[in-house]
């Protein structure tokens, strides 16, 4: 335990050195705010552009309406960023012979792999609950309204931040496999952007895949779903896998 505790705090100052946590955060705070600014503002912009004011009054302004807008830029934007900020993390280790040093000196491969993971993946969480009550927040200081409860919210990152994770989790098994950070990095995003959701087409797979929990998480509901549970089983199935199949990948690679 004091030897993954050591790489858990390796890997937090490196973070900072790198200004890992920085980008990521800065980069979805940034977004965060500005969403409820822009639709403030959009009006204003598109006063005397002729636009119906009728169709301006149709924007949905709430807080569930304008995180559920934050969701889709979060989805697309922020996975590339997070992608590319991250793809170094296991990259760095295989292409620079980075893990001969530890493993001499005793360390086992699963804990550089699991203190990687462990704390992207708590700074993720962390990071999109945050962003979401800031986002939540503002919008009910321009907007007026008030239509979602601290707890509605949590559980809407939570499954938002999942989602994330999963992704993590298929960024680092994909760079043991090509032993490159942009290899893994692009991959990763071919499967977010491309590959699942065009298998969510399919109404009997949708349950079955991540995808589905960012629909839910815009659903902002407390209770659980059959659907749902059976997501959130089959996403923390594939990280598993992903994170098992990465620490046997590396073990592998050393052995060879």
């Amino acid at each position: 335990m004091k030897i993954f505790n050591a790489h858990l705090a390796k890997e937090f100052f490196e973070g900072i050195k790198t200004f890992k946590f920085l980008i990521i955060g800065i980069s979805f705070l940034i977004f965060a705010i500005m969403e409820p600014i822009m639709y403030k503002l959009l009006p204003y912009m598109l006063e005397g552009e002729g636009i119906d004011p009728a169709l301006l009054e149709m924007m949905d302004t709430t807080q569930q309406g304008l995180l559920r807008n934050y969701m889709g830029s979060l989805t697309q934007i922020g996975m590339i960023i997070v992608t590319l900020g991250l793809m170094s993390i296991m990259a760095n280790e295989i292409q620079k012979k980075q893990l001969i040093l530890p493993i001499s000196k005793g360390v086992k491969i699963k804990n550089v792999v699991l203190s990687k993971f462990l704390l992207y993946s708590i700074v993720l969480c962390l990071v999109i609950n945050i962003c979401f009550m800031v986002n939540v927040f503002y919008t009910g200081i321009l907007f007026g309204t008030s239509d979602l409860a601290i707890a509605e919210i949590l559980m809407s990152g939570s499954l938002f931040s999942l989602y994330f994770i999963f992704a993590l989790s298929l960024l680092i098994f994909l760079i043991s496999l090509t032993k490159k950070g942009v290899a893994g990095a692009i991959a990763t995003l071919v499967i977010t952007f491309i590959l699942i959701p065009l298998l969510a087409n399919f109404s009997d797979l949708v349950k079955f895949l991540p995808q589905n929990l960012i629909s839910q998480a815009g659903l902002f509901e407390l209770s659980m779903s059959n659907d749902l549970f059976i997501t959130l089983i089959s996403t923390v199935v594939m990280i598993g896998l992903f994170v098992f199949g990465t620490i046997k990948r590396v073990e592998n690679m050393e052995i060879a």
